[in-house]
């Protein structure tokens, strides 16, 4: 497992490569005002722009919920690592009692615009997306939302995962996302695909849920296209094939020991190379007995 460059620091210091600049801000010098002057105005409006992102960016994580939680024998972890700032990418844990609900999607676009859709996603994902509520219902409710603000609201994927944590057992929804994989402790490999169309797109669409259990040693992994369409140097996309092999090697102890390896074996296959498209990835292992 590659040596993993992540640092455990919050998300708002942490970064796939250092960030371009919002871009070239130009303005025509005014009459009578010395350009240095000039100059030093448009260096604080970009400060305070690049502020402001920040803070909306500390605003999604909080949106989203922890990024770790243990409940029993069943560890959760998440990341999140936004192409342009904003991240149209988003992970929501919630937990009541022994009900965990697991919710990772993919707002249509990226940057600014996607990531103002973060929060009317949010919003609907904290009235419907409770741990006890069946994960084909809460699509449906999202989808309909969604459908009602056509055409401004934009298409979104979403795989919702309700977990009973005192015995494994799963219900799940796959609203038009790429099938999260199933590892299980014997090495098979499970695509969760079961569900509906993408968010949005069909009104009065019908989604059903799958149910399955996460037995001991069993491991799943939900992404982002983002992981799948990270390039390297040469143009070449990571791909599904590589995110299966790199799943079915990955022997951590923890579901954030598994995290953080996967994203560092993304990470040293694009070499440098920025990121494309936002990139999300989540880990529910069940430790053996």
């Amino acid at each position: 497992m590659p040596r993993s460059r992540f640092s455990r620091r919050s998300a708002s210091h942490r970064s796939w490569k250092p960030q371009p600049s919002v871009g070239p801000v130009t303005a025509p010098v005014t009459s009578g005002i010395p350009a240095q002057e000039e100059l030093d105005s448009l260096l604080r409006e970009k400060l305070d722009l690049h502020a402001q992102l920040f803070d909306a960016a500390q605003i999604q994580r909080k949106l989203s919920g922890p990024r770790a939680l243990q409940h029993g024998d069943l560890q959760f972890a998440s990341e999140i690592f936004a192409a342009h700032y904003l991240s149209g990418d988003f992970v929501v844990l919630s937990q009541d009692g022994s009900k965990v609900l697991t919710t990772l999607g993919d707002i249509a676009g990226k940057g600014f615009a996607a990531g103002m859709w973060f929060t009317n996603l949010a919003g609907l994902l904290q009235t419907y997306a409770l741990p006890y509520s069946d994960p084909a219902r809460t699509a449906a409710e999202i989808n309909r939302h969604l459908c009602d603000l056509r055409p401004l609201a934009p298409f979104a994927t979403a795989f919702f995962g309700q977990m009973n944590c005192d015995d494994g057992r799963f219900t799940y929804c796959n609203a038009g996302h790429f099938p999260p994989i199933l590892l299980r402790a014997d090495g098979r490999t499970e695509m969760l695909d079961k569900g509906g169309p993408l968010l949005g797109a069909v009104e009065h669409a019908t989604f059903e849920s799958g149910e399955d259990i996460l037995a001991p040693g069993d491991m799943l992994v939900a992404y982002s296209d983002g992981v799948l369409e990270c390039r390297n140097s040469a143009e070449e996309e990571f791909g599904m094939t590589r995110l299966l092999n790199t799943v079915q090697q990955a022997k951590q102890l923890t579901a954030q020991e598994t995290l953080v390896g996967l994203l560092a074996t993304v990470q040293d296959f694009s070499n440098g190379s920025s990121l494309s498209d936002d990139l999300s990835l989540l880990v529910i292992q069940r430790n053996l007995r």
